[in-house]
């Protein structure tokens, strides 16, 4: 009997850990439909993915570093206002390398390549991505602000004295 309960346990077990793992990779999927919905204009279905709670922070040290966008902002502001204006005509390249995926969140390692507006820029991502009721609750986007602030804003390196 106890040798019945021990294979009982190890199935639930390993059943339980196969469900987690679907969860995750959807997840993984929505966080990738998320960016190439968005990136392609298709804010309808970019939307439909976020959580009315969703916020996004470009985090860093640049000018527009960690500051915290809601649905809205994110939507309005953070793509009329910053990507359209300094990656004017889209992104040539955004490949998705590779997700790290556990419980709700999600974490994409990226490669992107555009025509700034003051130059080639290309830059690598990490978007850390929160997941609640199978929708996205946050997004944490990490990359060289220092490749931002001198590729698309024009700002020179200076000796900090």
């Amino acid at each position: 009997m106890r040798i019945i309960t021990i294979l009982i346990a190890i199935l639930v077990s390993a059943t339980t850990y196969a469900g987690h793992h679907k969860e995750s990779e959807s997840n993984a999927a929505k966080a990738k439909l998320f960016f190439t919905a968005f990136l392609a204009g298709d804010q309808k279905t970019a939307k439909s993915l976020a959580d009315d709670d969703f916020t996004f922070v470009y985090k860093g040290r640049a000018q527009l570093s960690n500051q915290v966008q809601n649905k809205e902002d994110f939507f309005g502001n953070w793509s009329n206002n910053v990507i359209a204006k300094l990656v004017p005509k889209g992104f040539t390249k955004f490949d998705f390398v590779k997700s790290i995926s556990e419980d709700d969140s999600v974490v994409w390692l990226v490669d992107g390549d555009a025509e700034g507006v003051n130059g080639r820029y290309n830059n690598e991502y990490v978007f850390v991505f929160e997941f609640s009721s199978g929708k996205i609750l946050s997004i944490a986007e990490y990359n060289s602000d220092l490749l931002v602030a001198t590729r698309l804003y024009k700002q020179k390196l200076v000796p900090d004295e």
